[in-house]
């Protein structure tokens, strides 16, 4: 096909009709009646020559150059639309679009309150989506235009970066636990119950474990979950303990009573970064929202990264 032939403004009509892979949906999308949708439909196909979307019982499902237009459609729409974001300047006040950040449990509940009195003050029309799965985020940055906070370890090739804050650790005990008297060392550490948390509860061991073997030592584990939040409520009728980062720890302090404490050993920080597809670089919304998260951070508390 001839592109000088291909009407442009069919790429929005393709985006969301294979994207969709439904013409009703597609057309509430793209604000047409199905008809209309429908037409676009058959015009795509003419210009492709490719039925595009096919019926497989009540279904529609994409053909295999379909599926393969589907990335080229995404990237076409969003270029369009940077082209005015980066020509117009971005006005919070007005603004009531989405927002979107994509981070861990812990992260969003250290900084999601900040963040959310932040954004009410200085955007008050704009929502916000919270993501907390970590999985395909160089899509979901490309095309929604959001930001992450990752660990710098977790970074994916290809993306922007900027340091955010340092993340240490604190081990977290109930009030009135038998570990607050006495002397703090790392034996009386070791030979307490401790709760691991591990994302996908798949392991049995973490970096404390490490730590304690190159002394000489192991721990017992009686608990595993899979995310911050579920450890906090076994720890304040118990003996357990379990070491937590301390954005999070500083939350569940607040909230439940518990006691927190350096561990008695030294245990590596973790470095957090602000993470951003590059096609966003200079968006004026993308830079503001990017300074929102930074004043966040900074008014919540959190640890700069080093040498800032």
């Amino acid at each position: 096909m001839n592109v000088s032939a291909f009407d442009l403004n069919h790429a929005r009509a393709l985006h969301f009709l294979l994207e969709e892979a439904h013409v009703a949906r597609a057309a509430r999308r793209l604000g047409i009646t199905p008809a209309a949708a429908s037409n676009a439909l058959r015009r795509l196909r003419s210009d492709f020559d490719d039925p595009l979307l096919v019926r497989a019982g009540r279904t529609l499902v994409r053909t295999p150059l379909g599926e393969q237009l589907r990335a080229p459609a995404r990237e076409v729409l969003a270029a369009a639309e940077r082209l005015f974001e980066v020509s117009a300047p971005f006005e919070p006040d007005s603004y009531d679009g989405e927002l979107v950040l994509t981070t861990s449990d812990r992260v969003a509940e250290a900084l999601l309150p900040t963040l959310d009195d932040l954004l009410t003050a200085r955007a008050p029309r704009a929502s916000l989506a919270v993501r907390t799965v970590l999985v395909d985020l160089a899509s979901i940055l490309r095309d929604r235009g959001g930001l992450a906070v990752t660990p710098a370890t977790a970074r994916e090739r290809g993306l922007s970066t900027e340091k955010l804050f340092l993340e240490d650790f604190v081990c977290v005990l109930r009030e009135g636990h038998p570990l607050l008297k006495g002397p703090w060392t790392v034996r009386r550490f070791a030979a307490a119950e401790h709760i691991l948390v591990a994302p996908q509860a798949q392991s049995r061991r973490g970096a404390v474990d490490d730590v304690l073997e190159a002394q000489g030592l192991t721990r017992r584990i009686t608990r595993v979950v899979t995310s911050f939040a579920l450890a906090a409520p076994l720890l304040v009728s118990s003996d357990r303990i379990t070491v937590l980062p301390r954005s999070f720890a500083l939350a569940r302090t607040r909230e439940l009573g518990v006691v927190m404490r350096a561990p008695p050993f030294e245990l590596p920080s973790i470095e957090m970064e602000m993470v951003w597809h590059p096609g966003h670089e200079r968006d004026p919304k993308h830079l503001w929202f990017r300074q929102l998260l930074r004043d966040a951070v900074r008014v919540a508390g959190l640890q700069p990264p080093q040498g800032s």
